[in-house]
């Protein structure tokens, strides 16, 4: 890159403004870039990020690792643009370089910029300015700050009062993490457009991310989309996808064009070889976040597979946790891998050590800043994703007979204590009451039909402890997870009286966050997959059932479809087939949009093509044998009395990219057949499916029925 070019005319700061004249560094902090201040680059925390208490990651840190193969993967984590890698063949304009942009640009850019013009005035960027991913320290008087921030595209602001919380401001242009703003204006109108509403309706709590300090997604996320068509597609796509479903004439080849775009240059790119960097991870992860919304658990799992083949090639556990970007990329798989394991069954496909390294990192840097709120998050979500894995390596191993009951029950009872323990034990800043709401003043009334109350003070937290809201339901979670996989196990009736408490808790937290003004945009999908599991826990009367088919319709009208077999089961669960067509009597509320896609990913996904990949479709290690009480239900699911082999560890799975593109009603057995040939030893592509003969097997895109 170059520097600022001459010649362009400055900004002037607005009268009474308070405004820093600095110059744009390369070498200052992350947060310091993408919040577009001066970093004095104190080492390991810059002023800045230490007063506000904000994550601090230099570009150029590593840590040292004492075997040269760690300090040569540790090389290849850091992200540098990679070499053209765009296809001179697709039809689309070939993307400029970024420039370097210094702030006192944005003018210029936005004048190039017309779409940009109409949803983004200079009016709201310059109102916006002083908004910054400001964290405030919990050791500060709050009094100061009379309410912290809950604006969740930008991060949180200490000085920003409820009023203005509750504004719903559309977030700033991005910035890109050098202090300027990523430059799209040479893409053609309708991607500007779709990035346009990305920014301004799409927020971490899309990805299911608990915070976004750096604020990745409106940034460096998309930095590297300009540098790779694959991505640039895939966050196209998933952002066509978000607006499809607002859209009342929406459809769904509004976004599977872009989707379909995505997958074709990606297996073009892995096919050259060129797939082994950052930015076909963030692709792949993106192509896995649209088809966990879609219910498409079956094809996410192949794109796991070969994201952890990335993964691995790149980092090791430890160089993984060096820059903030690489943690950013390390959790959002995470997650895919804990929660795939989970429901269908099997180990996590990442070993211990990964999980170890990531708590080890962060309690090391909360030895060394004691008073940063981020760290304390930060180690807070990695024990409980121990916790999750712990869960699942040791619900493999009974259920391949690895261990006995007696272990089991050990080890079983060391987790649920675990679990018991957790909140009370959480640091004591996480649960400053100073950010408990406690009005919630401009709330929908209270529901007479309700089964819990929302409304209750103190129940979720704002600001910059609004993540531990996300926590506690993932601890209610897995206590109701441990609870439902062991019945299963011991082929015992669960107990209603253990595991109403944490269903209830799941309900009211669900609710709260739902209906509480203050709530960040898109807050309610980090929320959807503990409802799921209350469900099979709660009173089997009309009332219950009633509001959970009410919250259903809300996850669905979101964007986050259930897949079939969750339909199923729920069904038999309320002895209600009804279910099955949609959530409310009489098609009530019923997207066309949400009914297309439902339609179309049932077909996709009626054949499973391994063991493994029917587990997960079933939600196996959900629903596989519950036996419910007989006062809650005298349908149990029918037991499954397959056992699980060798063979179902997603160590050997196939990968498969080619169900990017197959439906459930092609031939399953020519894919297995063809894998050999298709297939390098790594799982990934050495022939590109669509140039095949059509005699021979061609699987198919994504194509709406």
């Amino acid at each position: 890159m170059t520097g600022a070019k001459p010649g362009r005319h400055q900004r002037r700061p607005a009268p009474g403004a308070d405004h820093v004249k600095h110059r744009r560094t390369r070498s200052g902090c992350y947060t310091c870039r993408s919040r577009r201040v001066k970093c004095d680059e104190g080492r390991p925390t810059c002023e800045r990020c230490k007063k506000g208490s904000r994550e601090c990651s230099y570009p150029d840190t590593a840590p040292s690792t004492s075997d040269s193969a760690g300090n040569r993967k540790s090389s290849q984590s850091s992200l540098t643009p990679p070499s053209d890698e765009f296809d001179d063949d697709v039809d689309v304009d070939r993307l400029e370089s970024i420039p370097d942009v210094d702030e006192d640009l944005l003018d210029s850019n936005q004048s190039r910029h017309p779409l940009a013009n109409s949803t983004h005035t200079l009016k709201q960027q310059k109102s916006q300015s002083r908004l910054s991913s400001e964290t405030p320290s919990l050791v500060q008087d709050k009094a100061s700050s009379p309410s912290p921030s809950t604006e969740g595209s930008i991060g949180y602001n200490a000085h920003v009062n409820k009023a203005d919380q509750r504004l719903a401001k559309p977030p700033r242009l991005p910035a890109a993490s050098d202090g300027g703003k990523p430059d799209w204006s040479g893409l053609p109108r309708d991607l500007q457009f779709y990035l346009e509403y990305y920014v301004s309706n799409v927020t971490h709590h899309h990805y299911y991310f608990k915070k976004d300090a750096g604020n990745f997604f409106h940034t460096t996320f998309i930095e590297a989309a300009l540098r790779n068509k694959s991505l640039l597609y895939a966050i196209v796509g998933f952002s066509a996808f978000q607006r499809t479903l607002h859209n009342p004439e929406g459809k769904i080849q509004d976004f599977l064009q872009y989707y379909n775009k995505s997958v074709q240059l990606l297996l073009k790119s892995l096919r050259r070889g060129e797939g082994r960097n950052v930015e076909t991870m963030y692709s792949i992860l993106q192509l896995a976040t649209i088809e966990e919304y879609l219910g498409d658990w079956v094809n996410l799992l192949s794109h796991q597979k070969a994201a952890y083949s990335i993964l691995t090639s790149l980092f090791t556990p430890q160089s993984a946790m060096a820059t903030h970007l690489n943690r950013v990329l390390l959790g959002w798989y995470y997650r895919f891998d804990v929660f795939a394991g989970l429901i269908g069954g099997f180990k996590t496909v990442l070993s211990e050590e990964w999980f170890a390294a990531k708590l080890q990192f962060y309690s090391h840097q909360i030895q060394v800043e004691p008073d940063n709120i981020n760290w304390k998050i930060d180690e807070t979500s990695t024990k409980i994703n121990i916790i999750a894995m712990e869960m699942s390596v040791l619900f493999a191993k009974i259920s391949k007979s690895e261990i006995s009951i007696e272990q089991f029950n050990v080890e079983n009872e060391i987790i649920a204590k675990k679990i018991q323990d957790f909140i009370p034990n959480m640091d004591p800043a996480l649960h400053d009451s100073r950010y408990k709401v406690m009005d919630f003043t401009g709330a929908r009334p209270r529901d007479p039909e309700d089964i819990v109350d929302p409304y209750e003070p103190g129940l979720i937290q704002e600001g910059v402890l609004w993540p531990i809201n996300i926590c506690k339901l993932d601890i209610y979670a897995l206590d109701l997870m441990r609870l439902v996989q062991t019945a299963q196990i011991l082929q015992i009736p669960t107990n209603e009286e253990e595991m109403l408490r944490p269903a209830f808790q799941v309900c009211q937290m669900f609710e709260a966050v739902e209906y509480w003004p203050g709530s960040p945009k898109g807050a309610i999908l980090s929320c959807l997959a503990s409802l799921g599991l209350a469900a099979i826990a709660l009173p089997r009367d009309h009332r219950h059932m009633s509001w959970l088919r009410k919250k259903f319709a809300v996850v669905e009208s979101h964007g986050y479809i259930y897949a079939l077999t969750f339909r199923e089961r729920i069904s038999e669960i309320f002895q209600d087939p009804t279910c099955m067509e949609w959530w409310l009597p009489n098609g009530e509320n019923y997207p066309p949009t949400i009914r297309s896609i439902r339609n179309f990913v049932e077909e996709r996904t009626s054949t499973p093509r391994d063991e493994v990949t029917e587990d997960l479709r079933d939600m196996k290690a959900l629903f596989g044998s519950l036996k419910l009480e007989d006062d809650k239900s005298n349908k149990s699911t029918p037991s499954d009395s397959k056992s699980m082999t060798d063979s179902n560890s997603p160590e050997w799975i196939q990968p498969n990219y080619i169900s990017a593109y197959t439906t459930g009603t092609e031939n399953h057995n020519a894919v297995h057949n063809s894998q050999q040939r298709w297939f390098g030893p790594e799982g990934f592509l050495m022939h590109d499916p669509n140039e095949y003969s059509p005699n021979e097997y061609r699987p198919n895109e994504y194509r709406p029925s």
